[in-house]
């Protein structure tokens, strides 16, 4: 029980310290997967000059709450399970990892789904860098969240929940696999301690690898929950284009697409159709830059504190 806490514990900490070195791509990576043909492309600088520097961090509050703790869920339910085939003293095998990394891909659906549908509405809501505050303040993660809730219900927020069990299985099994597969190649020591600047450098090339190849192994997924998340449009953002009509603004906020999906296998179909194979490939430079960093600190920030956390145990 005491194991399971840490690893929560660890999980969380390190989610939070993952998300604010990467939020900024990944808000940029959402909004490649999902612009419509004949909108201007998104970049980095495009979202600083018309809606400010705070734009870089749109929807981070979401991740924070959900997704920090979908870490937490993540870490506990892959070492749980590793616990199950294996006693302490036993080091697990590259398959049983996997099948851990798996299993604990699909543990964290419940958790996973509605973090990620309200942070993707979010970061897809654009506005101008002098906003009203009123109108600001409808696209927060907030709400997002509240007008979802209100709309469809619990329901609404699970919308893309089997995407995104089909990415996040394979995918972090993948993830879990090329990090403890890397660290037993590098030989990194886990009795030498993490002052020591070779371990911490193999220990960060292992955590980066294993995000980088997690993210490229599932990335066509990713663009269809994407779509297939951001896809509806709420009374807030309806609001908010009503506000901006009467205000002789420009309406910034992307059109609705003229029929939702049915399904996934509609969103591949339709998104083909319309775009090439490319389409599912938007955002993903942004992304693999983005991988590296965030899942090289997560996992160092994760072996500190379940190593802080066991020694209090």
């Amino acid at each position: 029980m005491a194991e399971s806490l840490n690893d929560f514990i660890a999980g969380y900490v390190s989610g939070v310290a993952g998300l604010l070195v990467g939020n900024p791509l990944d808000v940029l990576k959402v909004r490649l997967q999902t612009y419509s043909p004949g909108v201007s492309k998104p970049s980095l600088s495009a979202m600083i000059k018309t809606e400010g520097f705070t734009s870089l961090f749109k929807g981070v509050a979401s991740p924070i709450v959900g997704l920090a703790f979908l870490n937490s869920i993540l870490f506990a339910s892959y070492g749980g399970i590793l616990r199950l085939f294996s006693t302490p003293n036993d080091q697990p095998t590259l398959t049983e990892v996997y099948i851990a990394g798996f299993g604990a891909g699909i543990a964290c659906f419940l958790a996973s789904t509605p973090t990620e549908l309200v942070k993707c509405k979010t970061q897809v809501l654009r506005e101008g860098k002098h906003r009203k505050d009123s109108v600001r303040d409808q696209t927060t993660s907030w709400a997002v969240f509240k007008a979802v809730l209100r709309r469809e219900g619990i329901r609404g927020l699970y919308q893309g929940g089997w995407i995104t069990i089909i990415r996040d299985a394979p995918g972090y099994a993948v993830y879990f696999w090329t990090y403890e597969g890397l660290k037993r190649t590098l030989g990194v020591n886990q009795s030498s301690g993490l002052d020591d600047i070779s371990n911490v450098s193999r220990l960060l090339f292992a955590g980066g690898m294993a995000g980088l190849l997690s993210w490229a192994s599932v990335y066509p997924l990713d663009t269809i929950k994407s779509r297939i998340q951001t896809q509806s449009h709420s009374p807030l953002i309806n609001r908010e284009q009503e506000s901006m009509r009467h205000s002789n603004q420009p309406l910034l906020v992307k059109k609705p697409a003229p029929e939702p999906y049915k399904g996934v296998i509609d969103c591949i179909v339709r998104s083909y159709r319309a775009e090439g194979i490319r389409v599912f490939f938007r955002g993903m430079t942004p992304t693999l830059l983005r991988a590296w960093p965030v899942n090289a600190v997560t996992f160092y920030v994760y072996e500190i504190m379940i190593k802080w956390l066991n020694n209090k145990s």
